[in-house]
């Protein structure tokens, strides 16, 4: 199965509705040291590799081949992510700052809005392990993302195969040992991915400790 390209205007709206994390926000990520970046995977909405190549001005081949992967789900469903590696391909190592954000991902912008899946409906919520969500106007301020997401036209089968690994974790020492002899531009299957995860109770309890409190 391949999804239906969201248009571009509706990507392009989007990010001029809402800009993301601000000078305020990246504050107290920075403080936390960006735990939310660690070990997880960012995926693309259908149709968004085609909208931030165009903003690049690049091709969409050039577009997969530097910045993502492919995830093959068991239905033989195919899912575009960021590059998997220790570091999301679009972060400045020096600058420590996003070389996207006019244009980045919306599942990564809108965080810590999260999604559930719980039955035939998908919700949106705040995910109250972030430490933007336990300061009133940050947490104020993602939510009025919320209205803005629910008009993209995500048909909820995406919805449904991305859950299957987006609250994990993985262990990316052996995610580079796996890509291994894949190419540039990787193909992984769910199970494969799957049998790479670490204990993401460990991992908070990690990160957390970094933070300020």
């Amino acid at each position: 199965m391949i999804f239906k390209k969201i248009p571009m205007h509706m990507y392009e709206n989007f990010h001029k509705m809402f800009s993301g994390s601000n000078q305020n926000t990246f504050e107290i990520c920075r403080k936390c040291g960006g735990a939310c970046e660690h070990n997880k995977i960012g995926t693309l909405l259908p149709g968004e590799k085609e909208y931030m190549a165009n903003k690049m001005g690049i091709s969409i081949s050039e577009f997969k081949l530097r910045y993502l992967d492919l995830l093959k789900m068991d239905d033989g469903t195919l899912v575009h992510v960021l590059k998997l590696g220790e570091l999301c391909p679009f972060l400045n190592k020096e600058t420590e700052e996003c070389e996207c954000s006019d244009f980045k991902p919306v599942i990564c912008k809108i965080y810590p809005v999260v999604f559930r899946v719980e039955g035939k409906k998908v919700n949106f919520t705040i995910d109250n392990w972030c430490q933007l969500s336990r300061k009133k106007v940050c947490r104020n301020y993602f939510e009025s993302a919320i209205p803005f997401l629910s008009r993209f036209p995500i048909p909820f089968e995406w919805f449904n195969h991305v859950i299957s690994y987006d609250d994990l974790n993985f262990d990316y020492d052996q995610l580079r040992k796996c890509r291994k002899g894949k190419g540039q531009y990787a193909v992984f299957n769910l199970e494969e991915l799957l049998s790479l995860q670490i204990d993401c109770v460990e991992v908070y309890k990690v990160e957390l400790s970094k933070v300020e409190v």
